[in-house]
């Protein structure tokens, strides 16, 4: 069974909190399938790097929200291959 899957991580521009931060959402594609939802982190639209799918910056903090979004997309992969 070949499965194709995508992932995609962006923020949600009509979500704006109340301190004017975007939430960063991650989004799975599987064979055309969508499935999508919130990271629990946040960020501002300037520091958002639409192109790379990530943070761009080199704060502690943009670093460390960059790392946990690399790590989950690693669990997302380890899951696949343990489906396959």
């Amino acid at each position: 069974m070949n499965t194709k899957l995508s992932i995609l991580f962006f923020v949600k521009r009509t979500k704006v909190n109340s301190d004017g931060l975007l939430p960063i959402f991650i989004r799975f594609t599987i064979n055309g399938e969508r499935i999508e939802f919130s990271t629990k982190r946040f960020t501002t639209s300037e520091k958002w790097y639409v192109e790379g799918n990530r943070m761009k910056g080199t704060s502690v903090e943009l670093k460390a929200t960059n790392s946990f979004l690399d790590t989950l997309k690693a669990k997302v992969y380890d899951y696949q291959q343990q489906l396959i």
